[in-house]
Formats: structure tokens, C-alpha cells, sequence
């Protein structure tokens, strides 16, 4: 059968052909557009829970160095050439113990002639007693002046400062003498010796040694203000706060300490507190000038308010809030069936939040939310507003559908 197209029935056919796929796909996209937009709408499935209350011991770290609790250096107290030293470099030294020896001849002599002033100087004043205890006997029968025995207490008087002051050059001079013999003025381990044998010292020549006590030793180190709050909130004012510190290997130290020295105010450029542990050190393990691991565990249990660091958006410079679900009270959806009742619309609210710190993956919140909020903690990421609406499953549910989309 042959079909006869007339140029009417032609162009028609064309005009067809051109214009009905572009009326089909302007209509499929408003349509498609419009149940994306119907999508949109309703409610995103989400999980809620409260903020947590969790009990946890407290503790903090930094990192602290090791001090002696005494460091001496040793100097020349008197002028002199040194002689010899009694000691190994690096060894363990006592208290009282010869370190060195200065030249001690000139220092002798000065003795012997301080001694023999002194004794001159004694004669002469006991001879100058008696001549005065003579005149104040013969004044009583007149045989001698006023005067003579004036002049016999003033002699008296002037021997006897004479011999006082011998005395005290005598006493000086065994001083110096005793300062010639150099003694260890604690217990402790003495270091690399600066002035050797043969060299003329003096008090300027600066130190000979130095020696460090062992044991006990320090710890000191800094604590950020807000560690710093957190340990004295959860202690007695740091008197029984535990002390560990570690080695560069990972290795902890077998004792423990304690704090016996905090400092009285917050460094303004650093913002932490000065502080100071004692350790005892009887094998001599921690050397003085060594870094430690320090950490501080407070005796109390402290109730925290957290939730969940997945559940927090925002950084540390602009800060974090959450979201919270709260019923609409502008709009309710009407039951259905036998139930008439009408449900609360739920939408999501912001709420900014001051975190501290973080426990177990959780973050400590200290301000923003209440323990009875109801925090978006599964689909976060399907929230993009304020006021958003929100439908409230539970984590199982919501794990289910999860994986069914998967």
C-alpha cells in the first residue's frame, strides 16, 4: 500500500520529529526536579542521645627536666697555689670529704705570727692589771695621785684592746689556714675539673667543680592553665597528685613523685604553670639535665559532660557546635486511622559548645548544652540547615537501612 504525504502532512512530521523530544525532556526534568524537591522535603532520618556523664581519674602531661636538689660550685676561698686533688673526676663524694689542697705555708706562718702577737699583747695587758690594781691600792693610803691611776686604767684599757684585736687576726688566721684545705660541702657526684694542679687560684678564678646531689633530685616542668585547673579541681592542692616520669626509651621510672613546689602565677607568655616534683634516686638513674615524659594523675574521680567527636562540626579557631532536636511548635502533623493525635514536627537547632578536652574519642563540653539536649549523633552529615526537619530513629534501625543502601 502506498502512502501518499502530501507537503502539509510533511512538514508536520518534521515539526514533530524536532519538537517532541525537547517538550519530553523539559517535562521528565520538571518532573524529576519536582520529586527531588518533594525528597528534599521530608524529614532526614536521624539518631539522638544525651550528652554522656563520665567519671574518669584525671591526669595530664608535659614534659620536665631533671635538676639537681643541691649544685655547688667550688671555688677558692683563699688565695694560693693548688697542690693536689683527692678525688676522681665523676666520682660519688660525702659531705666533708678533701677535694683540694691550696698552698698552706703562708697561712701557717700568718698563724705562728698571729699567735705570738697575741701573746705579746696578753703579757702586756695582765702587766698593765696589775699595775692598776697596785695604784688603786696605794690610793687609799694617799700615797700616789688621782692622776697615776688614771693614767694606769687608760694603759689597762688600751693593752687589753690591743690584746682583743690580736685575738681576732690570730682566729682570722686559721681561718685561711682552714680555708686551704678545700672540703665537699655536700653529698653528691662531682663533675669535670676547670683548674688543674699547679695553677695559682684565687676567688676570682671562678669555680674549681661542681658537685650535684643524686638523691632525692628534681623534676621541673610546665603545666598548661587549663591541665593546671583540671588536676587541682580533682586533688588536695597537689599534695597527692601522682607523679611518673618517662625515658627517652618509652621505659617508666620505678618511683614515683611528688609535687613540692608550684609556682605562685601563670607565665603570660606561655600561659602554664612553673612547677616541680621530687623523686627519690637512690641507683642515681635520673642525671641531672635529662628530659622526661611527665605525667600527673590525680587521686579523684571527676564527672564530665562529653559527647562524641563524629558528632561535633567546627575547629578549634571558630569553634564547635552540634545540632540538637526540638519540636517545632509553629507545626504538627496531624495521626491517621484510629489515632487522631497530633505529632510534634522535629527540627534541628545549632548550638555552639566550649569543649577542654577529650575522653575515650569523646569531647568534654563545658558549655553549650544541658543533659537533657537531644544531640544528633548518627546522620550528621544529612543535616545542611537551621531549622531543618528531622524524622528520630533508633541506631539499630539506622544501622540496617545504612547497610541496605551499601
Amino acid at each position: 500500500m502506498k502512502i501518499k504525504l502530501t507537503r502539509r502532512k510533511m512538514a508536520l512530521a518534521v515539526l514533530l520529529i524536532i519538537f517532541v523530544p525537547i517538550i519530553y525532556n523539559k517535562i521528565s526534568t520538571g518532573v524529576l526536579g519536582f520529586m527531588m524537591m518533594q525528597a528534599m522535603k521530608m524529614p532526614k532520618e536521624v539518631v539522638v542521645d544525651k550528652p554522656f556523664n563520665e567519671k574518669v581519674f584525671v591526669s595530664a602531661e608535659s614534659t620536665g627536666r631533671v635538676e639537681a636538689k643541691y649544685s655547688v660550685d667550688i671555688v677558692a676561698r683563699v688565695p694560693g697555689f693548688l697542690l693536689k686533688k683527692h678525688f676522681k673526676e665523676g666520682d660519688t663524694v660525702k659531705k666533708g670529704q678533701v677535694l683540694f689542697q691550696i698552698d698552706p705555708k703562708e697561712y701557717e706562718l700568718e698563724v705562728n705570727n698571729s699567735r705570738a702577737t697575741v701573746n705579746q699583747y696578753d703579757a702586756l695587758y695582765k702587766n698593765a692589771q696589775q699595775e692598776l690594781n697596785r695604784a688603786n691600792e696605794l690610793i687609799k693610803e694617799d700615797l700616789v695621785s688621782h692622776s697615776y691611776v688614771d693614767e694606769s686604767l687608760a694603759t689597762r684599757n688600751a693593752n687589753k684592746a690591743l690584746y682583743e684585736a690580736a685575738k681576732q687576726r690570730y682566729e682570722l688566721a686559721k681561718v685561711n689556714l682552714g680555708y686551704t684545705t678545700i672540703k665537699s660541702p655536700i653529698d653528691g657526684r662531682i663533675g669535670k675539673v676547670n683548674i688543674t694542679e699547679g695553677n695559682y687560684v684565687q676567688v676570682t678564678s671562678g669555680p674549681l667543680v661542681n658537685i650535684s646531689s643524686t638523691d632525692p633530685v628534681y623534676v621541673t616542668f610546665s603545666l598548661r592553665s587549663a591541665d593546671f585547673v583540671k588536676i587541682l579541681r580533682a586533688s588536695d592542692k597537689f599534695k597527692d597528685v601522682e607523679v611518673k616520669v618517662q625515658f627517652s626509651d618509652g621505659n617508666w621510672y620505678e618511683h614515683t613523685g611528688i609535687i613540692n613546689f608550684v609556682d605562685n602565677q601563670i607565665d603570660k607568655n606561655s600561659g602554664s604553670v612553673q612547677m616541680r616534683a621530687k623523686f627519690e634516686n637512690p641507683k642515681g638513674i635520673l642525671v641531672p639535665g635529662d628530659y622526661m615524659k611527665v605525667e600527673l594523675v590525680a587521686p579523684k574521680e571527676v564527672s564530665y559532660m562529653t559527647v562524641p567527636q563524629a558528632c561535633t562540626k567546627g575547629d578549634a579557631m571558630s569553634g564547635y557546635y552540634v545540632w540538637v532536636v526540638e519540636a517545632d511548635k509553629t507545626k504538627s502533623n496531624k495521626g491517621f486511622g484510629k489515632s487522631k493525635e497530633e505529632k510534634p514536627v522535629l527540627k534541628v537547632v545549632r548550638k555552639d559548645i566550649k569543649v577542654s578536652d577529650d575522653i575515650n574519642n569523646n569531647w568534654i563540653v563545658e558549655e553549650g548544652l544541658t543533659y537533657s539536649d537531644d544531640v544528633v549523633v548518627a546522620g550528621v552529615q544529612s543535616i545542611t540547615l537551621e531549622g531543618q526537619q528531622v524524622k528520630v530513629i533508633d541506631a539499630e534501625t539506622y544501622s540496617k537501612k545504612k547497610k541496605g543502601k551499601k
